[in-house]
C-alpha cells in the first residue's frame, strides 16, 4: 500500500474512533456543551484528513467526495450529535475508498460496496443508535480488505441484535408482528422468507462450528441482509416513538 494512503487511512481511523467515543460522551453528559472544544478539534482534524484525501482523489481519479463539516460555538446538543454522526459516516466512506484502491476487488464488488455504504448513510439518519452504522461500516471495510469471515461475523451480529428489537420469541412471531403492524406487506412472502433466512444464516455464522467459512457472495448477501433488517427495525422504532 502507498505510504501516503496508509497514513491518511490511519488518520481517518483515529478520527472515526474518537468521534464515536465523543458521541457517546455527549449523549450521556448532563452538560453536552462542555464537549464543544473536543468536537471543534475533531472537526479540525477531519478537515486536515480531507485535504489529504482530496490530494489522493486527484491522483487516483476516483469520483467519491467527502462532505464538509462546519463547527459553531453555539451548537445545541442535537446539533453536536448530528455533527459527530456525520463525521463518523464520512470517515467510514473515506476508509472504504482508500482501502479499495489497494484491494484486488472486482469493479462489480466495489460498486456493490459503494451502494451499500450509500444505503447505510441514508439509514443512519433515522436509526437511534450510532453503533448500528459503526458495526456495518466496519463490516464493509473488512470485506474491502478481503477478510470475508470478519465481515460476515460483524454483519451477523448486527442482524441478530437488530432482530432482537422486534417483539416475538421466534423469527416467525417477529414476522407476524411486522405484518400485523403493516410494516411489511402481508402478501410479500419473499420478504417474510428473507427475514427468516437472514436470521438463520446469521446464527449459523455465529455458531460454534469453526468449519464454517463464508464465500465472498455469502458475505455480500449478509451485508445486504443486515441493511435490509435495519431498514425494517428503523420503522419499528419510529412507530414506538410515535406512540409515546
Amino acid at each position: 500500500m502507498d505510504p501516503d494512503i496508509a497514513g491518511v487511512l490511519r488518520q481517518f481511523g483515529f478520527i472515526k474512533r474518537h468521534s464515536g467515543m465523543l458521541y457517546q460522551s455527549v449523549v450521556k453528559a448532563d452538560f453536552p456543551d462542555l464537549y464543544s472544544d473536543e468536537v471543534k478539534t475533531i472537526v479540525e482534524e477531519f478537515w486536515d484528513a480531507k485535504i489529504h484525501f482530496e490530494s489522493i482523489r486527484y491522483k487516483q481519479k476516483f469520483g467519491i467526495y467527502l462532505q464538509s463539516m462546519i463547527f459553531s460555538e453555539w451548537l445545541k446538543e442535537s446539533e453536536l450529535k448530528a455533527l459527530l454522526r456525520k463525521i463518523d459516516i464520512e470517515c467510514g466512506k473515506a476508509i472504504g475508498v482508500l482501502e479499495s484502491i489497494s484491494t484486488p476487488l472486482s469493479k462489480g464488488d466495489l460498486d456493490k460496496l459503494t451502494a451499500l455504504r450509500e444505503e447505510l448513510e441514508k439509514l443512519s439518519e433515522v436509526l437511534p443508535d450510532i453503533n448500528y452504522g459503526r458495526n456495518l461500516n466496519v463490516a464493509i471495510d473488512e470485506y474491502g480488505k478481503g477478510d470475508f469471515l470478519a465481515s460476515a461475523l460483524i454483519s451477523s451480529r448486527v442482524i441478530i441484535y437488530a432482530l432482537a428489537q422486534i417483539p416475538g420469541k421466534s423469527d416467525e412471531e417477529k414476522v407476524k408482528f411486522l405484518r400485523e403492524k403493516g410494516i411489511i406487506e402481508k402478501d410479500r412472502k419473499d420478504v417474510h422468507e428473507s427475514i427468516i433466512k437472514a436470521s438463520r444464516k446469521a446464527r449459523n455464522f455465529l455458531s460454534h462450528d469453526i468449519k464454517l467459512f463464508p464465500t465472498p457472495s455469502e458475505t455480500l448477501s449478509l451485508l445486504g441482509d443486515a441493511i435490509g433488517i435495519l431498514e425494517i427495525v428503523s420503522k419499528v422504532l419510529k412507530e414506538e416513538i410515535r406512540r409515546e
